[in-house]
């Protein structure tokens, strides 16, 4: 018995083919509708250098948040340890305000292992709530 079975019943045959076209037609249809859905909403990113915006009165559906930088190497404007400072309020005046949100970490190009145990350990009561995302730029990544 196997995959090539010749005594296997055609009826798997059929239920496979009906299955792969029903299959096709959701994909196709969900095509169809979801870029006019998307293009519809704004979204703005924001980190360290928007520090103090006011995300309530942006014009933003949604907005995704730089939290982390590396492991902890980096400091700058609201930049404390590779932890962006002002994103806990960022996230809590988009959750306010009915915006969607996002929550990113800035690769540094170190162990990935370690920056993602970083980012985790600083941001993981957000991860059920938010989509969690990787900034990944040449600049800072020699791979």
């Amino acid at each position: 018995m196997g995959i090539l079975d010749k005594n296997k019943s055609k009826h798997g045959r059929l239920h496979r083919r009906v299955g792969m076209t029903l299959t096709a037609f959701v994909a196709a249809v969900s095509m169809a509708f979801a870029p006019a859905a998307m293009a519809d909403m704004q979204g703005i990113d924001v980190s360290n250098w928007q520090c103090g915006i006011d995300i309530a009165n942006t014009q933003a559906d949604f907005v995704v948040v730089g939290t982390t930088w590396g492991t902890g190497q980096v400091y700058n404007n609201c930049l404390v340890s590779g932890v962006n400072t002002d994103a806990n309020r960022m996230i809590a005046q988009a959750q306010a305000s009915g915006k969607k949100f996002g929550l990113y970490h800035y690769a540094m190009g170190g162990n990935p292992e370690a920056e993602a145990q970083f980012f985790y350990r600083n941001t993981s009561d957000y991860w059920r709530h938010g989509i969690v995302a990787l900034d990944w730029e040449m600049d800072d990544n020699p791979a």
